[in-house]
């Protein structure tokens, strides 16, 4: 009769039957219940139990978006409007940027706001070309960059790889005959 009292606990604690414990002195009073009110008295007397379930971590999903399991046109996998607003929102961010830093000055804000919202910038290099084309675009003073790249750490060095000497080439044995 343990099979009807693990059944029951199972359904009444939502684990699976293999997962349900009955303690050692309590095995003759889980044969005398037959119902589920009898179960659950001896759920909350802590004569039956369920145990946690214990496994491995999962590997986060990935996220299989490579060509061959993309089905569908360009643009019904991402809208046109989706990717236009993408494109104008990190433009007008990056012409903020710029003005904070003082490499545009205010006075061509309004000129290339409306140049951006025109669509006349593929990205943000264009951009940048064309306030460079225009001279609207002031390079930061030297002493700013040297600052800047001091911040930087330096990259590795590479060291030179040790060359193994070269074995010789195995001999075959001679069969005799």
């Amino acid at each position: 009769m343990t099979i009807t009292v693990k059944r029951l606990a199972a359904s009444i604690l939502k684990v699976g039957r293999n997962r349900i414990r009955i303690k050692k002195g309590e095995k003759a009073r889980a044969m005398e219940s037959l119902t589920r009110e009898d179960v659950r008295g001896l759920i909350d007397d802590g004569a039956v139990y369920g145990i946690k379930k214990v496994g491995h971590r999962t590997k986060p999903a990935r996220k299989r978006k490579g060509i061959g399991k993309r089905k569908g046109k360009k643009y019904s996998r991402k809208g046109k409007k989706v990717s236009w607003m993408e494109r104008i929102r990190s433009q007008r961010k990056y012409l903020e940027e710029l003005l904070k830093s003082g490499e545009v000055p205010a006075e061509y804000k309004r000129k290339v706001y409306l140049k951006i919202k025109g669509g006349s910038f593929k990205g943000k290099k264009a951009l940048l070309t064309y306030l460079k084309d225009n001279e609207m675009y002031v390079e930061k003073k030297k002493a700013e960059v040297k600052k800047v790249e001091e911040k930087m750490p330096e990259p590795k060095k590479e060291t030179p790889k040790k060359e193994e000497p070269k074995k010789a080439p195995a001999k075959k044995p001679v069969k005799k005959e």
